[in-house]
């Protein structure tokens, strides 16, 4: 059998390999009996964690609040309503009142109305054409005020009461009536009128066009009334 002979440097190098490989399993083996030392001390507690539950609803309801559009600018545009315009005049008339009278078409009359806010009286003179009587000082684009009344005068007594119940009776039965106060002497008279009007040529027009039987049978009087003038610049 062959003998086998190792150089001085190899003799070396196979020294120092074994004294590594010892080493390292000197290290991993007090490494091993360190870990088991360590575990010894160590309290292990096992704690149950529960699954969370999540309750989902079989139906969502979702409260969508809808914010409606934003409203637009509404503009009220008034038409023109005779009656309605005749039930809202003043009903009573003194003869120290400053007038401003206008004959206008009914456009006009209402915008005339409106834009002065004063108290009014309103007659008509033709279809589309009305005499406004403001109960003040008010001058329009349109035309020169004038400043004078003239009505037709139905019934002339003593008292107030009883001239504002005619005037009242005859209001509610279509026609533009007032009571026109005055002195006279050392007596103060009440007149039931219907219509008020610029001129006495319209006034007088306007008596013709009455229907003086109805008026008579309801202020009880014998015969028709008169034209004429309430107030005058």
């Amino acid at each position: 059998m062959a003998r086998i002979t190792l150089s001085d440097g190899q003799s070396r190098f196979l020294f120092w390999l074994i004294v590594v490989i010892f080493g390292v399993a000197i290290a991993l083996l007090s490494w091993n009996i360190y870990l088991k030392f360590q575990l010894r001390n160590v309290k292990v507690e096992i704690v149950e964690i529960k699954p969370v539950e999540l309750k989902i609803p079989e139906e969502i309801e979702a409260s969508i609040s809808v914010t409606p559009p934003p409203t637009p600018l509404l503009v009220e545009f008034e038409e023109f309503d005779y009656e309605k315009l005749r039930d809202e005049m003043a009903d009573f008339v003194s003869e120290d009142q400053v007038v401003s009278s206008f004959v206008v078409k009914k456009e006009d009359a209402l915008r005339i109305i409106r834009r002065s806010g004063l108290p009014y009286l309103i007659s008509p003179v033709s279809t589309d054409t009305y005499s406004v009587v403001l109960l003040g000082e008010f001058e329009d684009f349109s035309q020169v005020a004038q400043r004078s009344l003239y009505g037709v005068f139905v019934i002339t007594t003593l008292s107030e009461s009883i001239s504002k119940e005619l005037a009242y009776d005859l209001r509610v039965a279509g026609y533009p009536s007032y009571v026109y106060a005055f002195q006279k002497l050392d007596k103060k008279y009440y007149s039931v009128v219907v219509g008020a009007f610029p001129t006495l040529r319209l006034a007088e027009d306007y008596f013709e066009k009455l229907n003086w039987e109805d008026i008579m049978k309801r202020v009880k009087v014998n015969r028709p009334g008169y034209a004429g003038r309430l107030i005058s610049p």
